[in-house]
Parts: C-alpha cells; structure tokens; sequence
C-alpha cells in the first residue's frame, strides 16, 4: 500500500542538524516525505510562496531574516501552510508568543529533538486538517444561514403581503354582506310587500348562507389581526364563570333540538380572572360550538377547575374523537378534522389558541377514536 505523500519545508541554516532531521524523516513509515531545505528565512518565503508544502519547519535562530520575522512576514503574506517552530532558546514565554504569532506550534531543540520530529509531523498534519474542516464547516454553516435568513425574509414579506390582501379583501366583502343580510331581512319581514311561505323558506337559506360569510370574514379578519400583531386585548377583571354561563345558555337550544345534555361543574363564588370579555367569549364560543358540532349522542361537560395561579377550562364532548396524528393538527389553520361531515371554515381553533396564547395561557386537546375530545385550556388569574 503506497504511503501519501507529505511535502515538507525545512527552514534550517545548520547543515548538521538539517542532515539529522532528513535522515530521522527518510525511516519514518508514516509518509512519503518529499524533502526541501533552505538556510534562511527569505529563501523560506520564496519558497512557500512557489509551492504548496503541507507543512513546514522553521528554526527560531536564523541569520539576517530571524526564525520570528519570518513567521511575521508568512503569516502577513497569509501563506496557507502550518509553521512549527524549532527553538532552542528554552524559553516558555518566547514559545507563548511565537504561537500568539501565529505558529502552529513549537518544538524545543534540546538534544535528541530529531526524534520528536515525525511525532511533530503527525500531529500537526492531522491538527491542521481538522481545523480546515471545521472552518470549511463552519464556513457551510454560515453560508446556509445566511440563505435561511434571506429565505425568511422573504417569506415574511410574502407572509405580509398575504395578510394585507385578506386584510384588504376582508373589508371589502364585510359592507356588502352586511347589505345583503340587511335587505333579506327587511324582505323577510315584509318591508317590500307581501312574502309567500315558500320564497321565505328561500330567503332563510339565503340569510343562512349570508351568515356563513360573515362568520368567516371575520373569523379572515380575527387571523389577519393576530398575524400581523394587531389584535389588542382590553383587559378587565371579569368572572369566567359568569362568562361560560352565558355563552352556554345560548347553546341551549341547539342542545335540546340535537337531544343531547349539558352538564357543567362549576365553583360555587365567583372566578375572577384578568382577560378581553370579547375575546374570551369568542374562545368559548368557538369550543362549545365544536363540541355541540361534534356531538349527535350522549352530551358535552363544561368544567372550571380554580388552581394556585391560575383557572383551567375543561370543555369535554362524546363525540367521535380524534387520532393522535388528527389532534397535532387540530389547531392548525385551515384544518378541519372530519371535515366531510361538518361545515366550518377551519379558523375557529386555531384563532382560539391565539387569542389563550395573547392571554399568556395555554390551550391542548386530549382525544381518542370513539371516546370523544377534550379540550382544555388555562389563563392566569
């Protein structure tokens, strides 16, 4: 197997110890050494800077030119090949500078150094080689990151650009709606003459329709709100548990027409809590509304459990459940779990969690097929 081949510059004015070192190197088996020596530091320059040498050896004690400004004048000249310096000054604090200089490191010239030599090459190679790696590494790294910055940038700005046009859009569609809504409920009520049984059964559809835009222009509006960090939350001092009282006293009769029950486990005295009312009211809504959604036997449970800190809602459905692979995305937006079955615009969850999020609260859902869903969230007291 043939051995690779390792170019080294040995910077040496006395021709014995240059003769000792080419011998120690010529019966060392680790490399094929190729061997070039010269016997002062500006020779040693010319000659790195001619070839590529993988490493080479420079002697501290040099006429003229010193083994130490020939390092300076190399490390200037930002010539790419690692310097071991021989000194024999003996010194700790003349090999601490030559390193801070910019040596790869030194090597003592007391008798018998020549052995160390071969050791010396060894480890600087491999030394060396791996700080090329790492820079070479390190250099990927930076380069990748700066591209996934550009790359975000971008998509922010797109992102931006996203939520502008439905913000724009949103807008733009929530006068028309609400004319429309405004004239079918006036033709409905008989303001334009006289309505048959069957053209109101029409115009109730018609409303109903209406509705379904409008709940999702604004639940448009709500995410182009919160993405762009525009949604301001007007906090006051308010009882949660007066607060799921009412919201679900609105659910009563779609409850009763689906035949199914309402159990809620409440605290007896108030629960006080710091939050927006409309905002809040919104959340429980949007929840309640899906586990009545949801919900065709059996019934839905609402629970306020009071903690140290802070209130924990339970809001808990018999339902069909979900897979764990449905519940990681439940609040993702536009998602709509069993989607072919129900009507929604798959924004109510996730505008939920952002609304508990910029409470500074937490919301998650624990569910399984066939044994319902349970959703839980917590907000600080």
């Amino acid at each position: 197997m043939s051995k690779e081949k390792i170019r080294v510059l040995l910077v040496e004015d006395n021709p014995t110890d240059a003769l000792i070192v080419k011998k120690k190197l010529q019966r060392d088996n680790s490399f094929d050494y190729d061997i070039t020596h010269v016997v002062s530091g500006e020779d040693g320059i010319i000659t790195l800077e001619k070839g590529a040498f993988d490493i080479a050896l420079l002697d501290y004690n040099l006429p003229k030119k010193s083994g130490l400004e020939t390092l300076r004048e190399v490390i200037k000249k930002a010539i790419k090949t690692p310097i071991v310096m021989i000194t024999g000054q003996g010194d700790e604090a003349v090999a601490a500078q030559l390193m801070k200089e910019g040596a790869f490191d030194y090597l003592p010239k007391r008798e018998g150094y020549e052995d160390s030599v071969p050791l010396m090459i060894r480890k600087t190679i491999a030394e060396y080689r791996s700080r090329l790696e790492r820079e070479e590494f390190r250099k990927e790294i930076a380069l990748k990151k700066d591209e996934l910055e550009k790359t975000n940038k971008k998509l922010m700005e797109l992102d931006r650009m996203k939520s502008d046009f439905v913000a724009n859009v949103v807008h733009e569609l929530r006068t028309p709606l609400t004319i429309i809504k405004g004239n079918i409920d006036n033709i409905f009520e008989g303001y334009a003459g006289e309505v048959q049984p069957k053209q109101k059964e029409i115009l109730g559809d018609i409303f109903k329709v209406s509705e379904r835009l409008t709940r999702l222009v604004n639940d448009l509006l709500d995410l182009s709100k919160i993405e762009s960090g525009k949604m301001q939350l007007k906090k006051e001092g308010l009882d949660i548990k007066e607060l799921a009282e009412e919201v679900l006293k609105g659910f009563e009769k779609l409850a009763r027409d689906k035949g199914i029950g309402v159990k809620k486990e409440f605290p007896d005295s108030k629960v006080m809590i710091s939050a927006d009312r409309d905002k809040l009211t919104q959340v429980f809504v949007n929840l309640i509304g899906n586990a009545m959604k949801f919900t065709d036997k059996g019934g839905i449970a609402l629970r306020l459990v009071e903690l140290q800190d802070e209130v924990q809602v339970d809001i808990q459905d018999t339902g069909p459940g979900m897979t764990n692979k449905e519940t990681e995305k439940i609040f993702d937006k536009f998602v709509r779990v069993l989607a072919e079955k129900k009507e929604g615009t798959g924004l109510g969850l996730p505008i939920a969690k952002d609304i508990i999020t910029l409470h500074k609260g937490r919301i998650r859902v624990e569910s399984s097929p066939g044994k319902g869903s349970n959703f839980i969230f917590n907000l600080p007291r």
